[in-house]
């Protein structure tokens, strides 16, 4: 697999990131992460534009800001890439910061295990923690909360770790939640990070006749929600069944979600 390495392409296994670099030192960098199928990237034009949003949050910019789509091109050619994921960092390595901070660009082909297809058919499990992202509307290198509090988990039914404030649930670690209640769908509008999945749910919903609003959502209407889903790059449209101890609707995907799973995946196959 060939990767950008700030200026050239070489082999992935010869990349590397210094161990003096401030992105490691001080866990800061911004980062994106699409889908390549059919060797395209799914949607990437709106990944991109969320890649240069996150810079721009976090005062970052690289050497190759207008040449993106250019560089992405020309990893999935050199890498003959048909279907895998692509990922994208800018890291600063210097402390000095003068107005942005310069980063350098990395641009990377790789490849994600599948989630087990009995969460799809049975329903994952989601455990709550306590913890509000620093500036969630940008795509950061810092997963350590929701990373450490994974590696404490045992049962192979949770998907991800769901953050809230004590009053409203934000989103989770890796991904955007969805209730579902009366037939009508909820998602947070604030605090979160923007997923591009959830913007093409949020697409698809007027067409497909299914009420929804962007709120606050509850941690009462969460565990008393007759469906919940996740949505993201790699899990796509995840039906959920269960919170904490407590079961969600029937404790089955329900007709909702399951709905808005097909359209999700017949969006993607056709794309």
């Amino acid at each position: 697999m060939i990767g950008f390495n700030n200026g050239s392409y070489e082999p992935v296994a010869t990349i590397g990131v210094p161990v003096t670099s401030l992105s490691i030192n001080r866990g800061y960098g911004a980062f994106e992460f699409f889908e390549i199928t059919g060797g395209r990237p799914f949607y990437g034009e709106r990944h991109l534009a969320r890649f240069r949003r996150s810079m721009q949050i976090l005062n970052l910019k690289t050497d190759f800001d207008d040449q993106l789509e250019a560089i992405v091109a020309e990893v999935i050619r050199l890498s003959e890439l048909q279907h895998a994921y692509l990922k994208l960092y800018a890291l600063p390595h210097e402390l000095n910061c003068n107005g942005r901070r310069q980063a350098a660009l990395y641009v990377f082909p790789t490849e994600m295990p599948l989630f087990d297809p009995m969460l799809y058919k049975e329903g994952a499990k989601l455990v709550t923690h306590c913890h509000q992202r620093f500036l969630p509307e940008a795509k950061s290198t810092n997963y350590l909360p929701g990373q450490f509090w994974m590696d404490q988990e045992a049962d192979p039914r949770v998907a991800d770790v769901l953050y809230h404030n004590g009053r409203t649930v934000q989103e989770s670690s890796r991904g955007n939640i969805f209730a579902v209640k009366d037939g009508a769908v909820i998602t947070p509008a604030k605090d979160v990070l923007q997923g591009i999945t959830r913007g093409l749910v949020l697409e698809m919903l007027p067409a497909m006749g299914i009420l929804h609003t962007e709120a606050e959502l509850s941690l009462e209407l969460l565990y008393g929600a007759d469906e919940l889903f996740v949505s993201s790059t790699t899990k796509h449209i995840l039906p959920v069944t269960q919170v904490d101890d407590k079961h969600i609707g029937s404790g089955k995907p329900g007709p909702v979600t399951c709905q808005i799973r097909e359209q999700f995946m017949r969006l993607k196959y056709e794309y």
